[in-house]
């Protein structure tokens, strides 16, 4: 993976565990297991794509190599919900049919990841 190419995912990764943080204190949202399955899958998803990467950390700025501990930091501190609920089924969540705020995480990360 070319350095830039490196730069554009972890950058992605950063944004993602904000609005994950972000989401996380949404009083339904953070219930949800819409929330609960995105936040594992981006976990492992940054896991393995740190441990690929980790040769390469070196050949980057401190600027973005202090972006991995960043979004470590910032995924770790993710709580995932006991017993989430399908927040839409219960009739919890309004947002209209196919809109998610954090499986719109998901897509956008998948979005950037087409960018290799």
């Amino acid at each position: 993976m070319s350095t830039g190419t490196l730069v554009t995912r972890l950058r992605s990764y950063h944004y993602a565990a904000g609005l994950l943080a972000n989401q996380q204190n949404d009083p339904l949202c953070c219930q949800c297991v819409a929330f609960a399955r995105t936040a594992d899958g981006i976990i492992s998803s940054f896991i393995k794509f740190e441990s690929s990467h980790a040769g390469e950390k070196k050949k980057v700025s401190m600027e973005f190599e202090q972006l991995f501990q960043d979004v470590r930091d910032e995924l770790d501190l993710i709580q995932q919900p006991e017993g989430p609920i399908r927040q839409k089924k219960e009739g919890n969540c309004l947002l209209p049919k196919g809109v998610c705020f954090t499986k719109e995480i998901i897509t956008f990360l998948e979005k950037t990841d087409s960018l290799k």
